[in-house]
């Protein structure tokens, strides 16, 4: 039996120094690399949870990329709604201005002008593309995911900034076209009535202008959200990942000493059997 143990020492000390050769190189690895894990097998439990936020930064990534998307979409209908309401605040101090019994036709004429460059100037804004290839003001509003059970429009449909304004349920072009025409051929009562349409849509503006000062803060809201937790995933998943120098240094010295210790109880063993056998 003592025979039997004294065969099996080598090949235990050659495991012994096996193992330590390769906490050695692990631990150097470490050091080089800055990276603690490299495999599963490094650490499962770790890997699990640094895969779980690797999955959650992925994600929140992609939702940021929506993010600013969906700002440049709302910004750029910010920016086309007020001048839309401009337009029309001008339009109804022009009609006001046509009312007056001292004006000549030709003056009402000039009047009704500027009122059409204003309806085509809003035309133009109503119609134009955002950023993407697709319309600003779309038919039916564009929803983009910003979060996991959350989406935002960033810009209002076409009906939603057209549609049904004033007591008379009139469109926008509605709106504009009734009021040049009142300007031009209508009477003084004609014009007073056309200023309640004019409100409407003054009005009407005001309150998508609203919708889109509240859309813009939430998104801001929400990126200052995803940008304070990216670094906290960040930092977590650095401490779970990324190699503390200074420990992994005082393990390497611990294991240099180990393997020394390994290689001289080894050398002994090795000793011992050559005398046995001599």
């Amino acid at each position: 039996m003592v025979q039997s143990i004294n065969r099996n020492r080598p090949q235990v000390a050659v495991q012994n120094l096996t193992r330590l050769n390769d906490a050695i190189a692990e631990q150097q690895r470490a050091i080089a690399t800055g990276q603690r894990i490299d495999s599963a097998s490094d650490d499962p439990q770790a890997w699990v949870e640094i895969s779980s936020l690797s999955r959650q930064q992925s994600d929140e990534q992609a939702w940021m990329s929506n993010i600013d998307r969906a700002q440049t979409r709302a910004d750029r209908a910010e920016t086309a709604v007020d001048t839309m309401t401009s337009g029309l605040i001008r339009t109804k101090e022009l009609l006001i201005q046509s009312s007056s019994d001292t004006l000549s036709a030709n003056d009402r004429e000039g009047i009704a002008l500027e009122m059409e460059n204003v309806l085509a100037t809003i035309n133009d804004l109503v119609t134009q593309q955002d950023g993407y290839g697709g319309d600003l003001f779309p038919e039916a509003a564009l929803s983009i995911p910003i979060g996991e059970n959350r989406s935002i429009s960033p810009a209002p449909s076409r009906t939603e900034l057209l549609d049904g304004i004033g007591a008379g349920n009139e469109t926008l072009q509605q709106v504009l076209t009734l009021t040049i025409d009142a300007v031009r051929s209508g009477t003084t009562a004609d014009r007073q009535d056309r200023l309640g349409a004019v409100d409407g849509a003054i009005e009407r503006m005001t309150t998508v202008l609203t919708r889109q000062g509240v859309t813009s803060n939430a998104l801001e809201s929400v990126r200052v959200q995803y940008e304070d937790n990216g670094i906290a995933l960040t930092e977590l998943r650095s401490r779970l990942e990324d190699t503390d120098v200074t420990e992994a240094i005082t393990r390497l010295q611990t294991l240099d000493t180990s393997l020394e210790a390994a290689r001289a109880i080894y050398a002994r063993i090795e000793q011992q059997n050559l005398l046995n056998f001599l």
